[in-house]
């Protein structure tokens, strides 16, 4: 694993810490949001690892786990505010779009994913339901472009 990567992945854990003690502070208080916080960047920096070591063994094996933690982390995340059902419509479509994505860019789909999440947490504490989701598809869109184009540059260059 080459050093921009590492760094890539860091900043998706550190960035999914910070979006969880932001998004808990208010409701839970500064110290069961940091507590939270470290858990969220736990289980981040689990599920990365455990995505490093199935690409390793076989790509489809990792590519099946981004579509597990895709699916359920998009159906955690929406079916409070959605309900089950588009929830569960949500997660599959998310799942398509995240697993299709990993194809070409493995890793950055799933860093993209765990941004445009956050993005949307954090701006669901301030908007309506209905913008939140434009401006987190923009994003998620956008990141994915950016991903591509990363990984094509980094190929030309090798």
């Amino acid at each position: 694993m080459d050093l921009n990567l590492m760094i890539f992945i860091g900043g998706a854990v550190v960035f999914g810490g910070a979006v969880a003690y932001l998004v808990l502070l208010r409701e839970r208080g500064a110290q069961r949001a940091a507590l939270a916080a470290v858990g969220v960047a736990a289980a981040l920096a689990a599920s990365f690892l455990l995505m490093l070591m199935l690409a390793r063994l076989a790509l489809p094996a990792a590519l099946m786990f981004v579509a597990l933690f895709s699916g359920a982390v998009t159906y955690l995340v929406f079916r409070r505010e959605l309900g089950a059902r588009w929830a569960g419509l949500l997660a599959a479509g998310a799942t398509i779009v995240i697993t299709a994505s990993a194809l070409f860019v493995v890793y950055l789909a799933v860093i993209a994913f765990i941004v445009a999440i956050g993005v949307y947490l954090l701006l669901r504490v301030r908007l309506r339901l209905a913008p939140a989701l434009v401006l987190t598809g923009g994003a998620l869109g956008g990141l994915l472009v950016a991903s591509a184009g990363a990984f094509w540059i980094s190929l030309t260059y090798m």
